[in-house]
């Protein structure tokens, strides 16, 4: 009876390694914790896999003029039983009123497995940023190496050559900022 139970337990294993290894072919994929991950676009045949891993909501932040866009994205996305979330942030102007749009997402989708896309995992990981430091409680300094070390990734995105995501960032910790929270400083 031990061992079945035991056989059981590591087929259950395997199955669910083997639901969520799908997420890491995802482009900069990045897990946050079993509740949220961001990653790059996903190409129209790793969406089936993303819901098979348990993904319930996709937040996706690149506009429909990005390069690597999926034109239908919302109707895959919908058709495989997951609620899909799109705000187009804008590369060279992203606004504070696009964050608050993706906070009021995170809050109306709390409990739910979330993945936050946009092109490559910048926006996301910015915006992912925001969202923990400023509503999660996560410590700033840890956020910020995290979303840091993802921009990194992406030669010629490094988050201190884009003045503008680095105002971004500013402007909202100060604006949108709760009692108790800090998300003042700026990331390097």
């Amino acid at each position: 009876m031990k061992t079945s139970i035991a056989l059981l337990l590591s087929l259950f294993a395997c199955v669910s390694f083997a639901e969520d290894d799908s997420l890491f072919q995802l482009m900069n994929y990045y897990e946050y914790s079993d509740k949220l991950m961001s990653a790059g676009q996903p190409l129209p045949e790793q969406f089936p896999s993303i819901a098979a891993a348990g993904i319930e909501t996709v937040i996706n932040l690149a506009p429909l003029d990005s390069p690597t866009a999926v034109a239908d994205e919302a109707k895959i996305v919908e058709g495989l039983g997951m609620r899909y979330v799109f705000i187009p942030v804008d590369w060279e102007a992203p606004p504070v009123a696009d964050v608050e749009r993706f906070l009021a997402a995170m809050q109306a989708n709390e409990g739910r497995r979330i993945l936050v896309h946009c092109m490559a995992n910048a926006r996301a990981s910015a915006f992912t940023y925001l969202y923990r430091v400023l509503r999660a409680g996560h410590d700033r300094t840890e956020a910020a190496a995290t979303m840091v070390r993802i921009w990194d990734m992406n030669p010629g995105y490094e988050l201190k050559i884009v003045p503008q995501w680095q105002t971004l960032i500013e402007d909202a910790s100060a604006t949108l900022a709760t009692s108790g929270q800090d998300a003042s400083s700026q990331p390097q």
